[in-house]
């Protein structure tokens, strides 16, 4: 059993420096992002969504914790109603590596799911990189799905044959 408990201005710093980095790294790993600008770029969306830190409304930020108290990681999702009815996007929900595969993550994304659902939220939606596999395999585990795929191939990558004939209509 676990429990989330609301970050605190230390703890979101602490986090912050660990993520903007971290970010910023997994954008130019995946050729999104040039190196000389990953930080800035990182740091700057991480100012936009979190305009006044653990105070943004709609921003949910916890920590992560055992059923003995322990901290096993971090969440952070933002109920928004853009559609007209309430949704949610999670931005961040990591285990520390210590404390993986031993259910932690679905949890907490069970006990999101169970809170946003009192507010109405009918969807819950996130991002994950796709060198990301372990996370993806949890997600679909958990119920979630595509909703759209962006694929891209590197040409300067070495070992990568081009592939032939004609694409399939």
């Amino acid at each position: 059993m676990i429990r989330l408990q609301p970050m605190t201005s230390e703890e979101l710093e602490r986090y912050l420096a660990r993520s903007i980095p971290a970010y910023a790294a997994d954008h130019v790993r995946d050729g999104q992002w040039s190196e000389g600008e990953a930080l800035e770029r990182s740091r700057e969306e991480h100012r936009r969504r979190l305009p006044i830190g653990i105070a943004t409304p709609n921003h949910f930020l916890y920590t992560i914790h055992d059923a003995h108290g322990g901290r096993v990681g971090e969440l952070w999702y933002h109920l928004r109603t853009e559609t007209g009815r309430p949704q949610v996007f999670v931005f961040w929900i990591g285990i520390d590596a210590a404390h993986r595969r031993r259910g932690y993550g679905s949890e907490a994304l069970g006990l999101v799911e169970a809170a946003v659902r009192q507010r109405g939220a009918d969807r819950i939606a996130l991002h994950v990189f796709g060198v990301n596999v372990a996370a993806q395999a949890l997600y679909a585990r958990l119920g979630y799905a595509p909703t759209n795929v962006l694929l891209a191939k590197r040409l300067d990558a070495p070992g990568v044959a081009a592939t032939r004939g004609s694409p399939r209509p």
